[in-house]
């Protein structure tokens, strides 16, 4: 009996070692090592599709119309793939621009990613590279500028920033989201790039060959931008990630369109990945991106390996005393781990370190919430997509 309760805890406990051991391998990476883009100038300006889904999005969709529109880039023409029911229509056709287009479907298909799939459809033939950017976000004025320099250096997709800051004041859920959302935009994906290993699309501010996105489309399903990096990387596109270039955009300020949030996203990437493992560790990929890639996509599988490495530490802890000093140093390194990923994401952001641990104590509550997404993700076809409410306000 003692011998397999050893034997989970060994397993659970290295399984969340991997993922605890990389907020401290990140932070000394953020540290010393700044990835220097060559820094190549446009020398032409190829057409640009940016498509921007957009579901009820009232209280935002003039806000981002406005930014985009604005765009110093000379050369581009925008799609309003609109699957809205409110105002949101009437609202954009309120832009009298001749670079402005909506398509609007009466179902949503595909969610998401069949609006984008449709929109592809209404899109001027000469377009060279297409920006996904959601209806949330505030777009810099030269941003679609800098994409397209930086895909020019010889990338096939370039993710930037979506710096989840718009609505960061405005209560401390509004916070805890921000600093756990900026993690992954500000510390983990850059690293990734630093050190050679795959960085993932993320649905909104990235730029891509247009002709590599009709061919792959996106897959009609929840997760679809995992989904697509996932097909993007085992068959040796390049991605880039740019940190420089941000786009900023809102996040959830209350508990239930958190964890709706969390919940579409654990349950669309675990359900992806388990259907390309097969083709990912078959690729051509090293072994490192490829191990990378598959962990990742099961990040929600630490929950389990949690529960497992409580029960069964706390069961040696009391039975075999002899463990109790491994045990009590494995849970405080792994409790560190945290911290240590909630401060260096509230640095990056500005924000207090006591929101960080507000933002450590929201994480814990998410995770039965990552057991339900993930169960979901193995035993569902498909998943449904429950829209996030949208301030409008920048505070």
């Amino acid at each position: 009996m003692d011998l397999i309760v050893v034997a989970l805890y060994a397993a659970s406990t290295a399984f969340i070692l991997y993922f605890t051991l990389r907020p401290y391998l990140f932070s000394v990476i953020q540290f010393f090592k700044k990835y220097r883009f060559k820094g190549l100038k446009l020398v032409r300006v190829p057409k640009v599709l940016v498509i921007i889904p957009a579901y009820n999005e009232e209280s935002t969709i003039e806000r981002v119309l406005r930014g985009v529109l604005s765009f110093d880039y000379p050369n581009f023409e925008v799609i309003v793939a609109d699957d809205s029911t409110d105002g949101t229509t009437q609202k954009i056709l309120a832009f009298k621009d001749p670079r402005l287009k909506v398509v609007h479907r009466n179902d949503r298909k595909g969610w998401k990613a069949g609006a984008v799939n449709n929109a592809l459809n209404y899109a001027d033939p000469s377009s060279e590279y297409t920006v996904i950017l959601d209806a949330d976000s505030i777009p810099p004025q030269d941003l679609l500028t800098k994409l397209v320099e930086r895909i020019q250096e010889g990338y096939d997709a370039v993710q930037g920033v979506q710096l989840p800051v718009i609505n960061s004041d405005y209560n401390r859920i509004a916070k805890a989201n921000s600093i756990i959302q900026s993690y992954y935009q500000l510390v983990e994906q850059p690293s990734k790039f630093y050190i050679g290993l795959p960085v993932t699309l993320t649905g909104s501010n990235f730029i891509i060959k247009t002709d590599l996105l009709k061919k792959y489309r996106l897959n009609e399903d929840i997760g679809e931008d995992w989904e697509l990096t996932l097909r993007l990387a085992r068959d040796g596109h390049r991605i880039a990630y740019a940190p420089d270039i941000a786009v900023k955009c809102e996040v959830p300020f209350n508990l239930k369109d958190s964890i709706n949030q969390y919940v579409r996203w654990n349950e669309g990437m675990v359900r992806s990945t388990l259907r390309k493992v097969s083709d990912i560790m078959q690729s051509d990929m090293p072994f490192a991106s490829k191990a990378d890639l598959v962990m990742t996509g099961l990040t929600p599988f630490i929950t389990y390996a949690l529960i497992i490495s409580m029960i069964t530490g706390a069961y040696l802890y009391f039975s075999q005393p002899g463990f109790r000093p491994m045990i009590i140093f494995l849970t405080a390194f792994i409790m560190l781990s945290g911290i240590v990923t909630m401060i260096s994401s509230a640095s990056k952001i500005g924000l207090s370190y006591f929101y960080a641990l507000f933002s450590e104590l929201l994480y814990f509550i998410f995770v039965p919430f990552a057991v339900y997404a993930s169960l979901r993700g193995m035993v569902l076809r498909e998943g449904t997509f429950i829209r996030t409410t949208k301030i409008g306000e920048i505070n």
